[in-house]
């Protein structure tokens, strides 16, 4: 629309530039008419002029050849000669004149009849009259100069006058003719200019009208757009109403508005979904850090049990191998009499009452190997929960499963041992009573219970070399246990810095305002394509 009216306004004004420059032209012609006009008359006027003056010379000249023909002298013959001479000279210059004005006659018919007369007039005038006075004058013909003069020359100068009276009115009607007409073009120039002014103060107020329509009023609502987008509003509705620059302009303000509004849509869901995310991840890394507070107890008192369970293996292992000194003894005792038999029975009672307390402890110790495998179990689903943060924690979860089921195993064994030395302690011990009559039975009774201890003493050595390692699988899971917690605090801190960032991140753009209605929402999968934090062993 710009364009059309700036087009309209070039041809608006080249139209006023031709019109006055035609005007222009056109006065330009009218005036150089006029010049040619006025010179045309100021040239007859000089011919009329120069042949009065040429008359008057001959008339001279006749007076100074009468007076020098009746002795005047030399004088009046020297002023003849001169006369003459200036009117032969004015003559000459006439008819150059008068050659001119013939080769540039006017050419409208009533000039060109005006011409025609002034040169019949002039030849009439020059032939029948001056060139007969100069010839008669020359001829010292002074009665046919004067009647040439008299009855040619002054009739004849009065019709030529009187041609060149016709001809400069009709010049001097022409040239006023010319200045009426270059006065009418003048004023039409004037009243053209005066419309063309008149159109564009019209124009102006339409451009004004309607460019505040098209121009002023959309960027006054582009500039009020601007301002809400600044303060946050986003829901205020642009509409786009032309297909012009500012049409454009407004398109890109809806363009920009309705971008803003889905970035912060998709800002606000991704701050939602951070939100619950970090609350989750506080849930369980607060459900983790009881988890493992539990677990750390449970390892303490698991530790605690195996001191316990490793201070009486030793002492079973003492035990044992003073049992097994003793059935020596008593192997050698039993030869030298019946006496010793009351003295083994007594120790017989002892290792059954040992016994008894073995087997307790290795009950015990199965529990605990029971006890500790399921905690193996419980550590190996919570790595794999961790992830690849947890696969170191995955490997020791196994190694102490591993070692539970080995003492579940020597626990068992021992308990047969155990149950099976009681057994034969049980039978010995009536076998002592019964076999009060025959020594040689007892000393065999005795080397068998000797075998059997060493035997126990060797599974006492073993024993205690197991719950050694159980001890010690047991201190690297307190010590994973506690590297845990710490693990878990960082993360418990780390999400709760992550809560607080979203906070201020929904804080942030909580500003603007924006018609969830008209928001083009952003697929969920764009979102929680992030990962979400997870713990890290250190």
């Amino acid at each position: 629309m710009l364009l059309w009216v700036m087009a309209f306004f070039a041809i608006l004004i080249a139209a006023v530039g031709g019109l006055a420059a035609f005007f222009l032209q056109h006065n330009y012609e009218s005036i150089r008419e006029v010049n040619a006009l006025t010179e045309r008359a100021k040239q007859v006027e000089v011919i009329n002029s120069d042949m009065l003056r040429a008359r008057v010379s001959l008339m001279v000249a006749a007076r100074h050849l009468q007076e020098s023909g009746w002795g005047s002298g030399e004088n009046s013959a020297r002023d003849a000669a001169a006369a003459l001479k200036g009117a032969t000279d004015l003559l000459t210059g006439v008819r150059s004149r008068f050659s001119d004005f013939q080769k540039n006659m006017l050419q409208d018919d009533t000039g060109r009849q005006l011409s025609m007369n002034l040169v019949r007039r002039y030849r009439s005038y020059i032939d029948d009259g001056v060139d007969t006075m100069v010839e008669a004058l020359r001829s010292e013909d002074y009665s046919t100069f004067y009647m040439v003069n008299n009855e040619y020359g002054t009739p004849r100068s009065a019709a030529f006058i009187e041609a060149i009276s016709d001809f400069s009115k009709y010049i001097g009607d022409q040239q006023q003719a010319t200045i009426d007409q270059a006065e009418a073009n003048f004023n039409r120039a004037m009243v053209a200019v005066g419309v063309a002014v008149g159109l564009a103060l019209l124009l102006m107020v339409f451009c004004r009208i309607l460019f505040g329509r098209l121009v002023v009023r959309p960027l006054v609502e582009a500039g009020q757009h601007f301002d809400k987008i600044a303060a946050g509003d986003l829901t205020s509705r642009v509409e786009v109403k032309s297909h012009n620059e500012i049409g454009q302009l407004m398109a890109a303000v809806k363009r920009m508005q309705e971008s803003l509004s889905r970035t912060v849509a998709t800002v606000r869901r991704g701050v939602d979904e951070i939100t619950v995310g970090s609350r989750e991840i506080a849930a369980g890394n607060t459900d983790l850090s009881s988890r493992t507070e539990e677990q750390a107890a449970s390892l303490e008192e698991t530790a605690a049990s195996m001191e316990e369970l490793a201070s009486t293996v030793k002492q079973n292992a003492d035990n044992a191998r003073q049992a097994n000194q003793l059935a020596a003894s008593a192997s050698d005792v039993a030869e030298r009499g019946g006496s010793a038999v009351s003295e083994v029975v007594s120790t017989m009672q002892g290792i059954s009452a040992s016994s008894r307390k073995i087997s307790e402890i290795v009950s015990v110790i199965d529990g605990i190997a029971f006890q500790t495998n399921i905690l193996a179990l419980n550590a190996a689903v919570e790595a794999a929960r961790a992830g690849e943060q947890g696969k170191g924690f995955a490997v020791v979860a196994g190694e102490v499963r591993s070692l539970a089921q080995r003492s579940a195993q020597a626990a068992k064994e021992i308990k047969g041992l155990i149950e099976d030395s009681v057994h034969k302690v049980g039978a010995g011990s009536q076998q002592v009573e019964r076999a009060g009559a025959t020594m040689q039975e007892i000393v065999a009774s005795v080397k068998r219970v000797t075998d059997i201890m060493g035997e126990i003493s060797a599974a006492s050595e073993e024993q205690s070399s197991g719950i050694d390692q159980v001890n010690r699988a047991v201190s690297q899971m307190d010590e994973v246990t506690q590297q845990n917690a710490a693990l878990v605090e960082e993360a418990a801190a780390a999400a709760g810095s992550l809560q607080d960032q979203a906070h201020r991140l929904a804080e942030a753009v909580a500003v603007f305002k924006i018609n969830a209605g008209e928001v083009i929402e952003v697929p969920v999968h764009q979102l929680s394509g992030y990962a979400s934090p997870t713990l890290t062993q250190g």
